[in-house]
């Protein structure tokens, strides 16, 4: 089922958060890293967009922010959606989503990822940073774990990816769904 939302917004950060919100996921529980500044941006301009965004959820650990949002799940029996740190913050999050696939809990975990592009469009690598977080396939240590994985690439992907992603979540067997973002 095609769902056309407009949602006026200036970066894919701000239109990712916003379409979250809008299909009536009301917190992100993140333990952020170096692949959140397009996320924190959003968040700062709130005021001058007027986006209507998830709560945020600061939590000091991925397995904990995991733990968490499924906490969440069972008092108010809605989808939740995390964001993880690249790399190591997806391996901290694994027992947490292997908890939820095994309890039928519909979450939303999303990891950033290193930039795909080595230099040219905004985002690309330009931090060493880039280099030593980059897996050769971060998705896999999920992908066993969850009902449904894919990779955002392209801006033009958000609302498809992100309904599809919480229509398979929500079918039952209920369970985990898992997308990359990359930072370009």
């Amino acid at each position: 089922m095609a769902r056309t939302t407009r949602i006026a917004a200036a970066t894919v950060a701000e239109a990712y958060l916003a379409l979250l919100k809008n299909r009536g996921i009301g917190r992100l529980f993140v333990n952020a890293g170096t692949d959140f500044a397009p996320v924190v941006e959003a968040y700062g301009r709130r005021p001058i967009s007027g986006l209507d965004l998830p709560e945020i959820v600061l939590c000091a650990h991925e397995n904990l922010a995991v733990s968490m949002a499924h906490g969440a799940y069972l008092g108010d029996g809605k989808p939740q959606a995390v964001m993880l740190h690249t790399s190591v913050g997806t391996a901290n999050a694994v027992c947490g989503v292997l908890t939820a696939a095994r309890s039928r809990v519909p979450l939303l975990v999303t990891a950033g990822r290193t930039p795909l592009f080595e230099d040219g469009p905004s985002g690309a690598r330009d931090a060493g940073i880039h280099w030593a977080q980059e897996l050769y396939d971060q998705a896999g240590m999920l992908r066993e774990l969850v009902k449904w994985d894919y990779e955002l690439r392209d801006a033009v992907q958000v609302e498809t990816v992100v309904d599809r992603a919480l229509d398979v979540a929500r079918t039952q067997p209920a369970g985990p769904v898992s997308d990359l973002v990359s930072d370009t």
